[in-house]
């Protein structure tokens, strides 16, 4: 039994990567504790602090942060990965509802708030100390005027004085990435609630002049009357520092600091991750 998609827009794809996607990155914790230091600055400095997380995903790193007693606004393009988000936010407070769907207005609980919307002209209500974009997902940003609006609308939500942290791959990564648009085993997954074992493989294909990665999914499931496969593809661009300092400037935002990595290092050559933190 196959069942193949090919699709190059971000929350499609991601709807169609939200269960294996949760599945993956459950307990990939490195920039945890990055967040909970400038989570308890912010509180520090504000007294109270509101975050706010810009394509929070299915919640890795939200649930961590209300369980800590945080309050934390997500907003993601995704149905299916704010349905997944839901799911662990709700386990987490002990109120879970099964089969009650996402608000189409945002889903609140204790210490959260789900919201399903384009980043790049949404109007949030409130302001935040502390907003961040985790884990490359400022690079499906494809074009400037994207960027731009995905800050814009970052530093129009924040407190004065409130702080932005966006955690970007290294300059010299995209010149590392495969070019050869041949499948590479990537993980294999089992899903608790199904039992089935998953595969996941990807592939890659890099144009430096576009600054963009293009990565193919395929994603085969073995399950109990054969397997089912499916292929995903969507474009990701990358940023450089010095350009990511001109879109920040671009927006309002006055400072930044670099960091290297989750630990807060200095960024140097061969820093396995670009961290900035703007205001």
């Amino acid at each position: 039994m196959d069942a193949n998609l090919i699709t190059s827009d971000s929350a499609t794809a991601y709807d169609q990567l939200a269960r294996f996607y949760d599945l993956q990155h459950a307990t990939f914790t490195p920039d945890l504790d990055m967040y909970r230091h400038f989570a308890t600055a912010c509180r520090e400095r504000f007294g109270h602090c509101s975050i706010l997380e810009i394509g929070c995903g299915t919640g890795r790193v939200m649930v961590p942060l209300v369980q800590d007693g945080f309050s934390v606004v997500g907003v993601d393009e995704s149905p299916r990965m704010l349905q997944v988000a839901r799911e662990h936010l709700l386990a987490l407070s002990g109120a879970m509802a099964k089969g009650d769907p996402l608000a189409g207005e945002g889903e609140t609980g204790p210490h959260f708030q789900l919201v399903q919307a384009d980043i790049h002209t949404a109007q949030l209500e409130g302001r935040f100390g502390l907003a961040f974009i985790a884990l490359n997902t400022f690079l499906h940003n494809l074009t400037t005027e994207d960027q731009l609006a995905m800050l814009a609308t970052a530093h129009r939500s924040l407190l004065p004085d409130g702080k932005l942290l966006v955690d970007l791959p290294p300059n010299d990564e995209l010149a590392c990435q495969p070019d050869d648009g041949e499948y590479e085993f990537e993980a294999t997954l089992v899903d608790p609630s199904t039992g089935t074992v998953i595969d996941k493989f990807v592939a890659s294909r890099v144009s430096l002049a576009e600054q963009t990665q293009t990565l193919s999914y395929r994603i085969d499931e073995k399950l109990p009357g054969g397997r089912r496969s499916q292929t995903i593809t969507f474009r990701l661009r990358h940023v450089f520092r010095h350009e990511m300092e001109l879109l920040l400037m671009r927006v309002g935002f006055n400072t930044w600091d670099w960091y290297g990595d989750y630990d807060l290092s200095p960024y140097t050559d061969g820093s396995p991750r670009m961290i900035v933190a703007a205001a």
